[in-house]
């Protein structure tokens, strides 16, 4: 015979899970910060550090996110203790959603600046508007798509004859396009692949990030995430294709 007192310790717990749930889905706003930091000494002594910010808004007509990501790496020789910069990295973007009759289909404005030490460029930014939707979205997981036209921004590091180094600034029309998609694996995993692409007459670029994250606490989680980026008008001495395997942790502060 089941002891009341049991029966309804569950019940309460089925209902603090439901609340719970109930308000993270309602959240009209959420931020989550991402930070990983990575030491290694011996032959070689190395430090990488990367940080990232991501907020959600969600209004009644409109649709909102902002990303921000910082990378930063050295590697220390022996006996140098300044060290060399190997990779240093500030990306930014915005996307605003303009909802329309069905919620599902947007209308979008998308907003970039990359700030790259070592790929070639002094910046690249870029702006596109177009057409969003959220082609499904269930309990588990949801897939939506964005595609639309832009114009890019960039100043390109380049050398004359005479080998004297200088930027040469590129304006060009574009068309951006990105994918994402993501499933809740189980009640603490989650899979995320992102990809988006950007293409002009001069520079071609894409990223694509494949992600899962579980959940360690409350709101502290653990992130095991793979990117790779594509740029090829990238300086000739450096390869068109970069790639970045890391694990960090995610806080949601809200």
């Amino acid at each position: 015979m089941t002891n009341p007192a049991y029966a309804n310790n569950d019940i309460l717990k089925m209902l603090y899970e439901k609340e719970v749930k109930r308000k993270k889905r309602d959240k009209p706003f959420s931020l989550v910060g991402e930070f990983g930091l990575l030491t290694a000494s011996g032959n070689t002594n190395t430090t990488t550090f990367k940080s990232s910010l991501t907020a959600d808004h969600e209004m009644t007509k409109w649709s909102n996110k902002y990303f921000s990501e910082f990378i930063y790496k050295r590697n220390d020789g022996s006996g140098d203790r300044s060290g060399t910069v190997t990779a240093q990295r500030f990306l930014a973007t915005v996307q605003l959603d303009y909802k329309l009759a069905t919620e599902k289909d947007r209308l979008f404005i998308y907003a970039e600046y990359d700030d790259d030490r070592f790929n070639g460029f002094r910046y690249q930014a870029a702006a596109a508007a177009g057409y969003s939707t959220i082609a499904w979205k269930n309990s588990d997981g949801q897939f939506r798509y964005s595609i639309g036209p832009g114009y890019s921004f960039s100043q390109k590091y380049e050398v004359d004859e005479s080998n004297e180094s200088y930027f040469k600034t590129i304006k060009e029309t574009i068309v951006r396009a990105s994918l994402d998609y993501r499933y809740k694996m189980s009640e603490h995993a989650r899979f995320r692949q992102f990809f988006s692409a950007e293409a002009g007459e001069q520079n071609k670029r894409s990223r694509s990030e494949t992600s899962l994250t579980t959940n360690l606490v409350d709101s502290l989680a653990m992130k095991f995430s793979f990117v790779m980026i594509y740029n090829e008008a990238d300086f000739n001495l450096n390869d068109n294709l970069s790639t970045e395997t890391s694990i960090s942790l995610v806080y949601q502060f809200f």
